[in-house]
């Protein structure tokens, strides 16, 4: 049985460490990670092994040579360009005898005992055996749900906490059976977790996953280098420590000298060839490497310390990474989470802040403050996006330096030269954090269209008009008032997908931007007729004879948003009469329930509707003259009666948190509706993949046929065009409707057990009809609930719905306890 080792990976989330060395040459505790792959192979009887190579591929091969040191026969096959991992092993095994073969990773570590997996791989008479581990953060790694027996039902890759259903992850350790290599393409990029295993599991092949007991850490980010690091000292993981220990928890190799009046504090290891001088502190978890001179009274805690760098008098470092060949010199201070790269010369009383990272090679002056990481990246949290674009508290998680940084990685993914549209509310942070990203986006050379104070459904729509690449909107969070929302559109105006907030995310966090010459930088430009162009193109997408036909009169709170600044004049063109609240720069009253203002107004002035614009005009609010406030989902319902009264057989996107009422309307007028995910930018492509006619959220409503987002102000047009067609009572039709009553809740947990209780109720309820679009939901004949991970809070949010209020208070009771009592017990 052959094993392959995969080592081709750039480790673009290490840097700067791995800018002059491969990820698996990157140190644990003496040894490269994949030298202590090696050994683990070598020690559970694997002889026969290759390494794919790809990334600095002479580094690996000058050091282990032909394997024979590690009592293995080592080759390598080195890709002329990225075949993806399962392309990559083909093109590596291409002359090799067609044995099983055992695929491993060269920059995870771990003590797995594969014998185990390979029993339990024969027994099964599996195809492909996927060895799982369950980790407390599934975000980042393929999410496998399987059988009792261990047969793979569902996996995802890289889910959002939506899709989390399990904390068994794929830990990227495969064994295959020879055949397997005939379902993978020659010579084109071709991936294990992406194309083989769906295309299997479509097939119905035996693929299984086993899950392993034992230490896996798959060394993904700096803070996961340093804890495989502080593992290995704490023996959390089986391997072999160089040298000896000299007293518990104290390593040390060859030739180390310590002074007497060192104060060593363990676990520590120390590389041979190494001197610690006098007075010098050193607290484990800690480890230093080769060659390194320590000098007097200096105190390192919890830090990693690479080969052949010097550390002068008195200096402190805490929680660190230092790379090789580095001198530190006198009175230096480096605080909490800096990094940095080789062949550095840091001058006397230098302060590095925390979470900095310095690539390698530079030349830090003495007296010097770095508050900033110097050319590349530093981390500002985990994850950069959210439920819908980036939100954050304003000044506190996104400043104007911090929104400077996320123009500058928007800019840096699009072409130079390019137009980007930026709009804004009329709130003041706003206009500042605008200021800040539009001066991100011109320094990478990208140019901006300015339309200024303008709702988000205008901006949208101008990005194609001005045939603009995209679109940046900065408002105040419709979830959160504390907190700025920053969205991000395409060229078609809709939010940007997944794939393009990760590179966004990668690029902001390595701060690896792209810097242009001043001749270079981009222009702001002021595109006159915006809201002409919006208007003339909402009127040309709506009957406006039946509109005027009607004379509606109607009672309209602009909430203070600058959708009044142009509504009045259409209005004005469709001959409807409006009494206008809370325009654009008038002192907004603000009310908890605006509502209830315009309900008392509407009835006192006998108007036909009231109105109120919200969520930057993606929405709208709607009062009957009979005084009844509807409802969001009813709402949805109406409009989805009204849609399908004019196209009998239409199809609507709802996303999975909406009511069961809408989905009777549809059945009882022969339309379809098509259940989709909570984000925007899923309802959005659900909406282009099943071209329906309709969709809606809590957040808006999308019609189409004039633009593919939420647009409550051509959406508020169209009702009254629609509801000008059916000729029908809206209260009438509101209570026709059959009845559920939909409850929800917020409930807080750790953030490491989302993934286990996910798991857990689906076994728990695993006998029910269980739906997996968005989160779980959990169907109970005429109920159903929904279990959403929150995507940016340690919390789930549950809803409940039933034909009855208490049944839905009950459901919901029951639920929110269930996860109560999981995280307890699995904390």
């Amino acid at each position: 049985m052959r094993a392959v080792i995969m080592a081709g990976g750039e480790g673009t989330r290490l840097r700067p460490l791995t800018l002059t060395r491969p990820k698996p040459m990157t140190y644990i505790v003496g040894k490269p990670i994949m030298e202590h792959i090696i050994n683990l192979l070598s020690e559970q009887g694997f002889r026969e092994l290759t390494a794919t190579l790809y990334y600095l591929p002479e580094i690996i091969q000058e050091y282990f040579d032909d394997g024979s040191n590690w009592n293995v026969n080592l080759d390598y096959s080195i890709e002329e360009s990225p075949l993806g991992t399962a392309g990559s092993v083909k093109y590596a095994l291409k002359n090799k005898p067609k044995d099983r073969i055992l695929i491993i990773s060269g920059d995870a570590l771990t003590d797995f005992n594969l014998r185990e997996a390979i029993k339990f791989h024969e027994e099964n008479g599996a195809l492909v055996t996927i060895v799982l581990t369950s980790v407390e953060n599934p975000l980042e790694y393929g999410v496998v749900i399987t059988k009792e027996d261990g047969k793979i039902i569902k996996f995802l890759e890289k889910p959002s906490w939506g899709e989390v259903f399990s904390d068994s992850v794929n830990t990227g350790i495969y064994i295959l059976e020879p055949e397997v290599l005939d379902y993978i393409p020659d010579n084109q990029p071709f991936d294990f977790s992406k194309d083989l295993f769906p295309m299997l599991l479509e097939k119905n092949a035996p693929l299984y996953g086993y899950l392993a007991q034992g230490y896996w850490c798959d060394i993904g980010n700096l803070e996961q280098f340093l804890q495989a690091n502080f593992d290995a000292l704490n023996k959390k993981v089986k391997i072999k420590i160089p040298g000896r220990e000299i007293l518990p928890g104290i390593y040390t190799n060859e030739e180390v000298e310590i002074a007497t009046s060192a104060f060593i504090r363990p676990p520590v290891y120390i590389g041979q060839f190494t001197k610690i001088s006098n007075n010098t502190t050193i607290l484990g978890p800690t480890v230093i490497g080769d060659s390194v001179y320590i000098d007097n009274e200096s105190k390192l805690q919890r830090c990693v310390i690479f080969n052949n760098t010097y550390i002068g008098k008195k200096v402190t470092i805490y929680s660190s990474i230092i790379g090789s060949k580095c001198n530190i010199k006198n009175s230096t201070k480096i605080e909490e989470g800096v990094t940095i790269g080789d062949n550095t010369n840091i001058g006397e009383r230098v302060f590095i802040n925390s979470r900095v990272k310095i690539w390698p090679n530079k030349v830090i002056e003495t007296g010097t403050i770095v508050n900033t990481s110097i050319i590349w990246g530093s981390q500002w949290k985990k994850t950069l996006f959210g439920y819908r674009g980036i939100s954050g508290k304003i000044n506190i998680d996104i400043t104007p330096e911090i929104a400077t940084k996320i123009g500058a990685a928007f800019g840096t993914i699009l072409p130079k030269n390019s137009f980007v549209v930026m709009s804004r509310d009329e709130k003041p942070a706003c206009r500042m954090i605008k200021r800040a990203i539009l001066t991100g986006i011109l320094s990478t050379g990208v140019n901006v269209f300015d339309i200024r104070t303008l709702p988000i459904p205008v901006s949208r729509y101008s990005i194609e008009n001005l045939h603009a690449v995209a679109g940046v909107h900065i408002r105040i969070s419709p979830y959160n008032s504390e907190k700025i929302l920053i969205e991000f559109l395409d060229k078609k105006g809709t939010n940007i997908d997944k794939n393009t907030e990760r590179k966004i995310e990668n690029i902001f966090f390595r701060e690896d931007f792209r810097r242009t010459y001043a001749e270079d930088i981009g222009v702001i430009r002021f595109p006159p007729h915006i809201i002409e162009y919006y208007v003339e193109g909402l009127l040309n997408k709506i009957d406006s004879s039946l509109i005027r036909k009607r004379k509606f009169k109607i009672v309209i709170d602009y909430q203070g948003n600058s959708t009044s600044l142009f509504l009045p004049n259409i209005f004005s063109r469709l001959g409807i009469e409006n009494i206008a609240l809370n325009l654009y720069g008038e002192e907004t009253k603000k009310l908890l329930i605006p509502e209830e203002e315009v309900l008392k107004i509407t009835q006192s002035v006998r108007a036909d509707f009231g109105m109120v614009i919200d969520n930057d005009s993606e929405s709208f609010s709607l009062i009957t003259n009979e005084g009844k406030v509807i409802s969001k989902d009813d709402l949805i319902a109406v409009m989805t009666y009204l849609v399908l009264k004019r196209d009998p057989k239409a199809q609507i996107v709802i996303p999975v948190t909406i009511s069961k009422s809408v989905e009777k309307i549809a059945e009882n007028l022969g339309g379809s509706i098509i259940r989709s995910k909570t984000a925007p930018a899923e309802i959005t492509k659900t909406i282009l993949r099943s071209e329906a006619k309709f969709g809606a959220s809590e957040d808006g409503f999308i019609f189409p046929e004039f633009q593919l987002s939420f647009d409550g102000i051509f959406a508020l047009i169209k009702f009254l065009e629609l509801s000008s067609i059916v000729n029908v009572p809206i209260t009438e039709i509101v209570e026709s409707m059959p009845r559920y009553y939909k409850v929800s809740s917020i409930v807080d947990c750790f953030w490491e057990n989302k993934g286990k209780i996910m798991r857990k109720l689906i076994e728990r309820f695993a006998e029910k009809q269980i739906e997996y679009i968005d989160g779980i939901k959990i169907y109970f004949d005429h109920s159903w609930v929904l279990i959403l991970p929150h995507p940016e809070d340690s919390s789930f949010v549950v809803y409940a719905e039933s034909p009855t209020l208490k049944e839905s208070q009950d459901l919901l009771e029951e639920f929110t306890n269930i996860i109560k009592e999981l995280n307890l017990t699995l904390n």
